[in-house]
């Protein structure tokens, strides 16, 4: 089939992943129908080009457009190894940020994702698995005070899903709309510069790729929201939280059954229009 009026982007984890966090067979094989039939294919994560490896392996053997990451801070060419279009938070907010941190939860471990490294200060129980995802050499540990605090794409706090939820509405009463605040997960809660996020990243990807293609997004939580109302055809997978379904087109497989697989299956039948 001729796929080339068509864009996919997908969310990783929880969508085009399985529930254990590996490839699902039916969709490298969709993956593989659609793209030799001229369709694009890429992720919106919000996971960085550091640690996408670990879960896809060479990410140019299976993407065929720029990846969209950390959110929407940036877009990422990996068949040329090269950053596009990200936008850093203000050095202003980050050092603001880290002092009201400091000051208020200094017991609170969180993550920072930069071009070019991870920083942590530790690596505690909510850290050492996240850890081993980034490709090796690229993690600093050292106290956050010492980092530099102008090349900020995103921090990460990590916790329970209750002290998350309490961290998020302090964050919101101190510094409003300086800042965006989503989650990809309930123990997570991400935080990076306000105009951030996976449509704006999307929107980037399709002045690339070409405003006449056909987008459809996929995903399944929080912070693929604003990805799903800005795309053509907008699917999620059976797995999904209610939020999301609600704003669907589609709600198709669960992610451990393949849902570009059954995506690609629907448009060669005719059953997704766009």
């Amino acid at each position: 089939m001729d796929f080339s009026r068509y864009l996919i982007a997908t969310d990783l984890d929880g969508t085009f992943l399985g529930s254990d966090g590996k490839f699902v067979e039916r969709n490298i094989k969709a993956v593989a129908r659609f793209q030799a039939g001229g369709g694009l294919f890429t992720f919106s994560t919000g996971r960085v080009h550091l640690n996408i490896r670990e879960a896809i392996g060479d990410p140019r053997k299976l993407l065929n457009a720029p990846c969209v990451m950390s959110n929407g801070g940036y877009l990422y060419d990996f068949q040329e190894n090269l950053a596009l279009e990200g936008e850093l938070m203000a050095q202003a907010d980050v050092e603001a940020l880290i002092t009201f941190i400091k000051a208020r939860y200094p017991d609170l471990q969180f993550r920072v994702s930069t071009p070019t490294d991870l920083r942590v200060e530790s690596t505690d129980r909510y850290m050492a698995r996240d850890l081993r995802r980034y490709d090796e050499g690229t993690v600093l540990v050292s106290p956050a005070l010492t980092w530099p605090t102008d090349d900020w794409y995103k921090i990460v706090f990590r916790g329970e899903p209750g002290d998350m939820q309490s961290l998020r509405a302090a964050l919101i009463e101190a510094f409003g709309e300086r800042l965006s605040l989503t989650a990809s997960d309930s123990r997570f809660l991400e935080v990076q510069a306000p105009t951030v996020n996976k449509a704006a990243g999307l929107a980037k990807l399709r002045r690339i790729c070409g405003s006449d293609r056909i987008l459809i997004a996929c995903g399944d939580y929080e912070n693929d929201l604003e990805m799903l109302r800005a795309a053509d055809i907008a699917i999620c997978p059976a797995n999904a939280m209610p939020e999301v379904k609600a704003i669907a087109d589609y709600t198709l497989c669960h992610c451990s059954e393949g849902l570009i697989g059954d995506i690609v299956d629907m448009l060669e039948r005719g059953e997704i229009k766009g």
